[in-house]
């Protein structure tokens, strides 16, 4: 199967060359499938040497990781995580997870690549989870989670560190049954999701004497 070559200028930096192999992994990998996907024609499809898919990517696998990681919006998750407190930390879950299920469903087709590789790789999945559980991500959910126990929302023992890891880590966990959720109703993945939000606000929310409002805090009520 013949795939266009992507058009990149003849004379190439590391870093447009790298772009190139990108861009043209994405169209190969979309034609041939990521077991079809040759070094080979991914090379011939950026107009450069195959040598240099395994100089800056490490291989295939490292290829395919670099088009997810480049993929990941920045702006997408920072506005996500700045926006307003919710009136309940159930609804703070629910909304991060209904947000996971979102992503995963919208890049279906590389996550199903992805999760075959991490199962079969151990390797290949903890790369994997550093891309989808970034440390930039990690440490805006810890604030946010620290608004809520200044807020007096949460318990103020509250280890924000393994609250943040849990809910960054059942969301990628999500990606490993994406297959199952997109072939469920929206409604049973919703109680589902609603099932397991209600015991995580119920597990870190302070006590009801001890609550401040969400208006106290500085945060508009939502």
């Amino acid at each position: 199967m013949s795939v266009a070559t992507v058009n990149k200028p003849r004379a190439r930096d590391r870093q447009a060359t790298k772009e190139a192999l990108m861009a043209a992994a994405v169209t190969v990998i979309a034609e041939c499938g990521y077991e079809g996907a040759t070094t080979r024609a991914i090379a011939d499809a950026a107009g450069c040497s195959e040598a240099l898919i395994q100089r800056y990517f490490n291989g295939k696998e490292g290829l395919l990781l670099a088009i997810l990681d480049k993929e990941d919006d920045r702006s997408d998750a920072a506005l996500f995580l700045g926006r307003p407190l919710c009136s309940s930390l159930a609804q703070e879950a629910r909304e991060m997870l209904a947000h996971s299920v979102e992503k995963i469903s919208e890049r279906s087709d590389r996550i199903r690549i992805v999760i075959s590789r991490a199962l079969l790789d151990e390797a290949f999945k903890a790369r994997f989870n550093r891309i989808w559980i970034r440390e930039d991500v990690k440490s805006g959910l810890e604030s946010r989670l620290a608004r809520y126990v200044y807020a007096g929302m949460a318990d103020p023992d509250l280890d924000i560190g393994v609250a943040a890891e849990m809910l960054l880590s059942l969301s990628f966990e999500l990606g490993f049954i994406h297959r199952e959720l997109l072939q469920t109703s929206p409604d049973r993945t919703n109680r589902l999701l609603e099932q397991f939000a209600e015991m995580f606000g119920r597990a870190i929310s302070a006590p009801l004497s001890t609550g401040r409002s969400v208006s106290e805090s500085g945060d508009a009520p939502r």
